[in-house]
This record gives structure tokens, sequence and C-alpha cells, in this order.
């Protein structure tokens, strides 16, 4: 099954706040947080993440990456939570310190605000992005438990980015794995989702197919339960990743490896067929710069 809604998934698994930017909770002993999405939509993760616990408080919010889409109500979740604990990985804490991409960071969700009036949400001014510090720093290969037979394994998954991880909850067959899976449009279509390196996303992504889960999370929009549905879904973004790079080294080709030439095509192709709501084309166009680059020192390296 794809579930596309807010909600439990599982008897303790749920998305908080807004399935296409999702905050994930594991509730436990422990609770762990999954993720902290956009800055403007803070109160409304904090409201479900309340709902669901109670009085009680989480326990850790475990980032998969930098990205302004997955640390955006980070700092807004440590104000109202103090004893929280951040983790992710160093890298993350390096990004932050450096004063433009804060204000990417920034500027990106404040230009996200339009498209979640798209969705029908109330953005809120009152807790812009802000940095904010790590707890605890992850390499790939901890294991956080949030309970006595709770855990949280720790999966460093490089490709999207270099500081990527996934997290496996090996008691309920739990795959974390957002961007490393590729991600659903609102067309069915699975967009790949290397920015760094195509080949250790490959790998990464293998790394995941392999942990044969039941339940698969990928960075946005969806839940799909069941293995014959995760088979069905890995599958599938597998065949499209390797698909795009055939169709991308073509391009490059026929362009005389010109990028933007490439990037624009490349948009005709998989971004403006696209129905609305969809992501919004400056984070788009960036990312696809990135895609096509690395297709391009790829193509440059095997000759």
């Amino acid at each position: 099954m794809r579930i596309y809604t807010k909600g439990k998934v599982t008897g303790d698994f749920h998305v908080a706040g807004f399935p296409a930017v999702p905050v994930y909770l594991l509730d436990g002993p422990e609770p762990v947080l999954f993720d902290a999405g956009w800055s403007f939509i803070s109160h409304l993760y904090t409201r479900d993440i309340r709902e669901i616990l109670g009085r009680r408080e989480p326990a850790y919010l475990l980032l998969s990456h930098s990205h302004f889409d997955h640390v955006g109500a980070v700092s807004s979740f440590k104000r109202i939570w103090p004893n929280l604990k951040i983790a992710g990985s160093p890298r993350i804490g390096e990004i932050l310190a450096r004063p433009g991409a804060v204000q990417l960071i920034r500027n990106l969700n404040r230009d996200s605000a339009g498209l979640a009036r798209k969705y029908g949400l109330e953005p809120s001014e009152e807790d812009p992005f802000a940095p904010f510090d790590l707890d605890l720093r992850l390499t790939g290969g901890e294991v956080i438990q949030a309970g006595p037979e709770l855990s949280v394994h720790v999966i460093h998954a490089p490709g999207h980015t270099w500081d990527f991880m996934s997290y496996w909850v090996p008691e309920k067959r739990i795959l974390i794995g957002s961007e490393a899976l590729g991600c659903e449009d609102s067309a069915g279509y699975i967009q790949p989702e290397f920015l760094v390196d195509y080949d250790a996303y490959r790998r990464s992504l293998q790394t995941l197919v392999n942990l044969d889960a039941e339940v698969l999370c990928p960075g946005h929009r969806v839940v799909v339960t069941g293995q014959d549905e995760v088979k069905s879904y890995l599958r599938e973004s597998v065949e499209t990743a390797e698909a795009f790079v055939v169709m991308v080294e073509g391009f490059l080709g026929e362009e005389d490896g010109d990028v933007e030439k490439t990037v624009v095509r490349v948009r005709m192709a998989e971004w403006d067929p696209k129905p609305y709501p969809k992501q919004p084309e400056a984070p788009y166009l960036l990312n696809t710069r990135a895609r096509v680059k690395n297709i391009l020192e790829r193509m440059n390296r095997a000759i």
C-alpha cells in the first residue's frame, strides 16, 4: 500500500505535519523524530507530535542530511524540547558554519511558503530557519536505543549528499531512507536524487534494497508498506535512475557537454510535464544542475 496522508502508519510509527515534507515519529520509551521539514510549518509538526506523545517529549531527532526541507524546524523543536538530542553527520555542522549556506537554507524555506499555500497550508513567519548545533555526530554504524527492544541503526548512504544518513528499525522492518530511495512525484515518477555521485547513490540504494524492509519512507510525499509494494518501489527507483543517466548522457553528447543547455532539456523532459503541485522550480533546477554536472564528470572520467 502507498500512503499519502499524515497520521498512523503502524501502531507506533507516524507521519507528522505534512506528508509532502514530513517529519516521521517512532513512538516508544525514547521517542524518535526523523528530519525536521520546513521551518514555516513547525507549528503543524509540533501540534501532531504533541497529539501523539501527550505529555511525553521526543528524545532524539535524527537528520538525514542538511537540505533546507529536512532541517527547517530543528531550532524550533530544540526550543520547545530543550532535552531533544539532535543527531546527524558532522558535515551538517560544517555546512551550518558557513553564513552563505545558512542564508540559502533560509531563503529556500521562505520561497517555499508559496508552494505550501497551494497545498492549503497556512505558513507561519514566527519560526524562520535558524542554525543549530548537533548533540550527536553520526558517521554510520551507530545504534540509537529507542527502548529495550527498539533500536534505530544508522546507515551512511552517500550519493544524494555526502552527509546523508538513512535509518533502519530492524524490529519493525521500517526503513527511513529519504532521498537515498529517490522521490515519487504526483505523477508516480520516482525522480533520481543523486547530487554528488551517481555511483555512490547506486551503491547506497543497493544497500537499502538488501534490508528487505516492510515499511519504506522516501524523503517526500509517500510511505510504502508491504513487501511486494516496497520491492516494486525500489525496483522502479533503480530502473529510473539508470534510465535518467542514459538520457542525460545523450543530451550532453548532443549539446557538446554544455551543462546549461542540457539542464534545460532535462527540465523539459522531467519537470515541465508534471502537474502541480510539484517541487518548486528553483530547487529543482539547483538539484538538476548538480545531477547533470555529476554525470558529465562521470563521463569524463570514463574517457
